[in-house]
């Protein structure tokens, strides 16, 4: 890859990150706490990729153009979605993990309610449907843009028109007569 910040760097990570929410688990039957941790780990990675890409940018800033300032810009703001998204599936790691353990542990009662292992693998697969929407959304956000921002407006150096008429205060209402 070209060492800036492009539209072909952005269209990679959305496809990585497409890639990683086609595999999160559905339901809770397809939740697996090794899958987990691994898509965890993968997600790591990419954010970490994406940061150190980043970050070689912001440290020669003289070299930064507008365009590549806004792939940056756009790149930061799917950085927070797949943080976000990592939330979600550590959340869901430490369900499945909290199940793991009670089945584990000799004696240990467990209600319907609280501490079920089929509960707490019905959580995690809502916390992995969660961070699915946020990583789709961030590839999508990712690949909406195909090209540099659209130029903004020129500010006119003189105003061209005329300021605004001030208009008359407008007559107090009137009080209603009683009847």
């Amino acid at each position: 890859m070209p060492p800036g910040v492009t539209q072909a760097t952005l269209d990679y990570l959305a496809r990585r990150l497409n890639e990683v929410a086609a595999q999160l688990p559905a339901t809770h039957t397809d939740v697996d706490p090794a899958r987990l941790t691994a898509d965890i780990a993968l997600l790591s990675h990419h954010l970490t990729y994406a940061s150190e890409r980043a970050q070689e940018r912001f440290a020669a800033p003289e070299t930064v153009h507008l365009p590549e300032r806004h792939a940056l810009m756009r790149l930061a703001e799917a950085m927070t979605a797949v943080a976000g998204a990592l939330g979600h599936l550590t959340e869901a790691l430490d369900c499945v993990s909290t199940g793991f353990y009670r089945q584990a542990v000799p004696g240990v009662e467990t209600s319907h309610l609280r501490n079920d292992p089929k509960a707490l693998r019905i959580i995690a697969a809502e916390k992995c449907g969660e961070a699915r929407a946020r990583l789709i959304g961030a590839a999508a956000s990712l690949y909406a843009e195909t090209s540099a921002p659209a130029p903004r407006p020129r500010l006119a150096a003189n105003p061209t028109a005329p300021p605004p008429a001030r208009r008359a205060p407008l007559p107090a209402p009137m009080a209603r007569n009683p009847r």
